[in-house]
């Protein structure tokens, strides 16, 4: 079988460690990876990465540089989460004849909110031939791909609501940036309102691919956003101290509303706490009524393995802009 030549674009914690991943695949060859900084220009991947051993995989600062060089099948895109900012980095990628996979969270099901850039995307893939998907844990897979295969075995469906358990403490600084871990309450208020503070990413996109997967065209989408605030102060690795009183998680909500009544609720609950319990809750009210539960561990390890073990099946899908509804499942890849 011939290898999969992938390139990574962007080495932030979830890009490095879907780099690592990749190495150590047999069906697939890491040409290459596009990086932020200059000075990583022209390294061997082993000094950006940590790794003992030469890789032979070389860093490029431009993306146009990186594929006339490398001829990539497919790009595993990880640098941004909003859409029309994602369309900009990868558009000379897709108009290049390369496949990508992104793992921006707006991606997720971006149909909604940005129909118009939708378009262009799915134009532009299906006229060089390629696909696009936008995939990870969350979403892509644990609050809407899962809960609409579980839903299969039912007769019939009333509501689903899915609740998500994460510890945020082995992420980076800009993810707890994103959470407002250390604001005041005030501070995490008025970031609320602003914008400023996103929490997490893509609710209201696992809400609507949910839906469609369901057929319930949604009268509404809406989001609640609460602070959890520390106990007691604490020390957040690599990152800063969080004193008692101060923001040390979050819980955010998704509804989506069909004919009136609440048939979906997404709910994240997000804390700073090594000690906190990962958990996935799905819960079907219908016929019958289903609970499955389940440890999906932290999206550094789930996204990014998740990304990694769709690569074939993005190479093999129809061209245009995907979303995970359109795949077959896709299995976990060999080791060398």
């Amino acid at each position: 079988m011939k290898k999969i030549r992938v390139l990574q674009f962007g080495l932030g914690n979830m890009g490095s460690m879907m780099a690592k991943i990749m190495l150590e695949k047999k069906d697939l060859e890491l040409v290459g990876a596009v990086v932020r900084n200059e000075e990583d220009k022209g390294k061997d991947l082993s000094q950006i990465l940590k790794l003992k051993q030469k890789t032979g995989v070389k860093a490029y600062s431009s993306l146009r540089e990186a594929i006339k060089a490398t001829k990539p099948d497919i790009m595993l895109h990880a640098a941004v989460s909003y859409v029309p900012k994602v369309w900009e980095q990868i558009k000379p990628a897709v108009e290049a004849s390369v496949n990508v996979i992104t793992i921006a969270e707006e991606m997720g099901y971006p149909f909604k909110k940005y129909p118009g850039i939708c378009k262009q995307m799915d134009a532009t893939a299906k006229k060089h031939n390629v696909s696009i998907l936008g995939s990870g844990i969350n979403p892509g897979f644990a609050m809407d791909l899962l809960p609409a295969i579980i839903s299969g075995i039912c007769q019939s469906v009333d509501s689903i609501k899915v609740t998500r358990y994460i510890d945020f403490s082995p992420f980076g600084p800009s993810i707890q940036k994103n959470i407002g871990i250390g604001l005041s309450i005030r501070e995490f208020k008025e970031g609320i309102k602003s914008k400023k503070l996103p929490l997490h990413i893509g609710l209201p996109e696992s809400t609507y691919m949910l839906a469609h997967a369901l057929q319930w065209k949604l009268d509404k989408v809406y989001e609640t956003r609460d602070p959890v605030i520390a106990k007691k102060s604490f020390t957040v690795k690599d990152y800063k101290k969080v004193e008692k009183g101060q923001v040390a998680g979050f819980n955010h909500c998704s509804f989506g509303l069909y004919k009136g009544k609440i048939k979906i609720i997404l709910e994240e609950l997000g804390r700073v706490d090594p000690k906190f319990e990962y958990k996935n809750i799905i819960q079907i009210k219908g016929d019958p009524d289903i609970t499955e539960w389940m440890n999906v561990p932290s999206g550094h390890i789930t996204t990014t393995s998740h990304a990694v073990n769709l690569i074939p099946k993005v190479v093999e899908a129809q061209p245009g802009l995907r979303c995970m509804l359109d795949l077959l499942p896709a299995p976990v890849l060999s080791l060398k």
